[in-house]
């Protein structure tokens, strides 16, 4: 899978192909970086709900673990979490894993 692909990358090469990541917490030789997705309103505005269900904004959050400067873990969560889309987690990271 593609969070398979990041495993073993270092922070340097992350933020070369993902960017600057929203938040990021130090502790010990532990770095989490978050990064936050937020899907375009192009695809909020299905013409069925015009209901206030529409204006909830979605998204996904990755969480990457690294370890002495390399990746050891990548988490996506889905914002809101009922809400099981994590391609735009996947998006995130598209041109660290693309070949």
């Amino acid at each position: 899978s593609d969070q398979q692909a990041l495993i073993g990358k270092t922070k340097q090469e992350l933020l070369a192909c993902a960017g600057k990541p929203v938040g990021e917490k130090t502790q010990d030789d532990l770095t989490v970086l978050t990064y936050y997705k937020e899907a375009s309103l192009l695809e909020e505005s299905f013409p069925e709900s015009r209901s206030s269900f529409s204006k909830v904004h979605h998204g996904c959050r990755a969480t990457v673990v690294l370890q002495r400067d390399r990746i050891n873990e990548v988490r996506y969560e889905s914002v809101p979490s009922s809400y099981q889309d994590e391609d735009h987690c996947v998006e995130i990271f598209e041109r660290c894993t693309s070949p």
